[in-house]
């Protein structure tokens, strides 16, 4: 998994976070239930966050509905909204915005 970020200094303060993520295994994505992907050292989400549909190279008819997200308590996860099987060395891109305060 590779992330980058920054914190742009405005009131509030936004992050800006680049996903680039290949799963190594094979594993089941249960519907609506995140996959917990990292989480902000420093920071908390103080706000909605802006979902960035994943770019992902899985089956076609999953593709456009799963996301990343951004919980209050920092976690950045991966969203399906339904039971999906992902096959081992798939990868997943994506971005996220979001307010946030200093933990």
């Amino acid at each position: 998994m590779h992330l980058s970020g920054a914190i742009l200094p405005v009131s509030p303060a936004i992050a800006v976070i680049s996903i680039v993520w290949v799963n190594k295994g094979a594993f089941k994505s249960q519907s609506w239930k995140a996959t917990t992907l990292a989480r902000m050292v420093g920071w908390k989400v103080i706000g909605s966050a802006v979902h960035s549909p994943a770019a992902e190279n899985i089956v076609y008819e999953h593709l456009g509905k799963n996301q990343f997200a951004a919980t209050g308590s920092g976690e950045i996860q991966y969203i399906t909204p339904g039971t999906i099987d992902i096959f081992a060395n798939a990868w997943h891109r994506g971005c996220l915005i979001a307010p946030v305060t200093p933990s």
